[in-house]
């Protein structure tokens, strides 16, 4: 594996072109043209293109869920913990996740990391609701929230981050109505 640096490097090039071409885009010879790196130096850092793809998915499993997860976690305040998890939404690589979907409908490793980040993101999020709502109004908050979030990433020629951004603006505010903040997610 290569430092994590230079892995950071290639995993950003690999999210660039599967936001700009999709999953059938991401192959060796695009990537090392966009890095300005030869295929050799490629196969100097990984052992060879599955040992890459599955580096990428577990760094955007690892980035894109688990770090974000633990940021909001350290949130003590209810409604700042849900504004961490919405900002995050925002900034998400929505192409690239996109691209990842579609990866998962044909590779089933990819599948089951997808799926795996799905019901990780869900989890959590439920949990944050949980915190302002009851239960089962939190796990159906929990589930809007990744409808919106994923139908907006599949939704390219209507992707919009403003109307996203009112979205998700309105769901923190369909659970803030009325709600005395409860105790923190575990």
């Amino acid at each position: 594996m290569p430092a994590r640096k230079d892995a950071a490097r290639y995993f950003d090039c690999a999210f660039a072109i599967l936001a700009a071409q999709g999953y059938g885009g991401l192959k060796l010879a695009p990537l090392c043209e966009r890095m300005g790196v030869t295929t050799g130096a490629f196969y100097h850092h990984f052992a060879n293109w599955g040992a890459f793809t599955e580096a990428l998915l577990d760094h955007w499993h690892q980035e894109r869920t688990h770090r974000l997860v633990e940021l909001a976690r350290r949130e003590p305040d209810p409604l700042n913990r849900l504004q961490v998890l919405l900002d995050a939404a925002m900034e998400l690589p929505h192409g690239a996740e996109a691209a990842i979907r579609v990866w998962s409908t044909i590779d089933p490793a990819v599948h089951r990391i997808q799926e795996s980040v799905d019901l990780e993101r869900h989890s959590f999020v439920r949990k944050a609701f949980a915190a302002l709502v009851d239960a089962e109004e939190a796990d159906r908050l929990a589930t809007l929230g990744m409808y919106l979030l994923i139908g907006f990433e599949q939704a390219e020629s209507l992707r919009d981050p403003e109307a996203l951004s009112w979205a998700l603006h309105e769901l923190k505010r369909t659970a803030t109505k009325g709600a005395a903040p409860r105790s923190a997610p575990r």
